[in-house]
C-alpha cells in the first residue's frame, strides 16, 4: 500500500484517530510521518525555550498545515 500523502513510497506507519463515532485513518510513509513529527516537536522546543524566538509567519503556517494533516476531515469535536 502506497503512502496516503506522498503516494510514492511504500506506507509503513498505520494511524487511527477516533472523533466521535467516527474513524479516520492514514497510512504514511517514514519520511512523510517524520517531516510532520520533526516540524511539531520543533515549534514545541522553540515557544519553550527562554530567549528563544518566535515562530516566525512561515514556520508558523508549516506547523497549521501539519496539523490539518494530522486532523480528521469535517468538524472538530465540540
Amino acid at each position: 500500500m502506497l503512502c496516503q500523502r506522498c503516494g510514492e513510497r511504500e506506507a509503513e506507519i498505520f494511524l487511527t484517530q477516533q472523533q466521535g463515532d467516527g474513524f479516520y485513518t492514514e497510512d504514511l510513509c517514514p519520511a512523510c510521518a517524520r517531516r510532520d513529527q520533526g516540524l511539531i516537536l520543533g515549534a514545541l522546543i522553540q515557544v519553550q525555550t527562554p530567549g528563544a524566538p518566535p515562530l516566525s509567519p512561515a514556520q508558523e503556517e508549516a506547523i497549521r498545515d501539519a496539523l490539518d494533516r494530522a486532523a480528521p476531515p469535517g468538524p472538530g469535536p465540540s
